[in-house]
């Protein structure tokens, strides 16, 4: 059976496992790697038939020292993909993020975009409107783009945790309105937005409780300190969380709230339609395309004062979230793994429309 390298593979990336069930049921031999050499090396011991699956392109120039290091690694990196596709191997691209969200050298970034738009067979896009949000940076092709949904994370993370048995364990009290946070706390996450926000809501909201948990950065942490909320009740937990606890976070959490101030998709957001909590989202138009019509997603407009903007929307969200968390729920039922992952071998097996009129495959 052919070979299917992925790249960057992360062996604890839910995501890339649940992509790949369908793959490695039908028989194909599916690798990966995180290291950009070792990407070189398998890349050129690919063959005719097998298929080189590109994901997040920063390992590639991005994590480079310098920018002439970057330059070669481009370099190399155009060449060997240009051998491998010459001696019969596909290249598919999933554009996860219009541009890496830290970006150093991003002329090369740019450049690589359009070799691998020029070079890709198949350009899949999670959101169907990837094509229109990153026209401002790079044109998608889209004769090669085919649209595949991220699927709902239902059946992969525990979920049997009520919600007083959430809060008992993080000592939140059970009537305290809840807003909650969870993925690695960066800047570009709008982290302290949302800490300022939630300041705001406390003047309106009795007794209002805020969570965050993810890995944090030793040079953020300072920040997030600084700019915590005054008489609002925080619960904090800045390191990876398991999976075997992200349902006491999204749990214990009336709402959660992702003021991202540079996103395109976002599995944060299907994690808390999984685990049946609404959340709130900036009004970006792809987002607003793609989940306007869900009672689940509150939008803010990320313009003028975003930080009230944000508080209000959240208030908006915690008046309807018991309701909403049964549409958020039934939203994760719709597109679960393994469709997603049967959907992506229907890619592979050219068995997918592909074309200038993208569209979501089926469940």
């Amino acid at each position: 059976m052919p070979t299917l390298l992925a790249f960057p593979a992360w062996r604890d990336n839910p995501y890339l496992n649940l992509l790949y069930l369908a793959t490695r049921g039908a028989g194909w031999d599916v690798q990966g790697t995180t290291a950009f050499d070792e990407l070189v090396r398998r890349t050129r011991a690919l063959g005719s038939g097998d298929v080189l699956h590109v994901h997040w392109t920063s390992p590639i120039c991005q994590a480079a020292p310098d920018a002439r290091t970057a330059r070669e690694r481009l370099d190399t990196f155009v060449a060997t993909v240009r051998a491998a596709r010459a001696s019969g191997v596909r290249l598919v691209w999933t554009v996860h993020n219009k541009l890496p969200h830290e970006v150093a050298y991003r002329d090369l970034e740019l450049e690589l975009a359009q070799h691998l738009t020029a070079l890709a067979d198949v350009v899949i896009q999670l959101n169907g409107h990837t094509v229109e949000a990153v026209a401002d940076e790079y044109t998608l092709p889209v004769e090669k783009v085919v649209t595949l949904p991220h699927a709902s994370y239902r059946g992969v993370y525990p979920d049997s945790m009520t919600q007083a048995q959430a809060r008992a364990r993080l000592d939140v009290p059970l009537t305290s309105p809840t807003i909650g946070f969870v993925g690695q706390i960066r800047p570009y996450k709008g982290i302290t937005t949302l800490l300022a926000a939630a300041g705001r809501v406390a003047q309106d909201v009795e007794d209002l409780t805020l969570l965050l948990a993810g890995k944090t950065r030793d040079d953020v942490l300072p920040q997030v300190d600084a700019a915590l909320p005054r008489g609002v009740r925080t619960v904090r937990f800045h390191d990876f969380v398991a999976d075997a606890d992200m349902q006491t976070w999204f749990r214990a959490a009336d709402v959660m709230v992702f003021p991202y101030e540079r996103v395109l998709n976002s599995g944060s957001v299907l994690l808390s339609a999984t685990l049946g909590r609404p959340c709130v989202l900036p009004r970006e138009a792809h987002l607003v395309a793609e989940l306007g019509d869900e009672p689940w997603v509150t939008f803010y407009r990320p313009g003028g004062d975003v930080v009230e903007n944000l508080a209000r929307a959240v208030q908006s969200a915690l008046r309807t979230a018991r309701r909403t968390a049964h549409d958020a729920a039934a939203f994760a039922s719709r597109y679960p793994p393994y469709a997603m992952s049967r959907d992506f071998l229907r890619i592979l097996d050219g068995q997918a429309p592909v074309g200038p009129a993208p569209r979501a495959l089926a469940g």
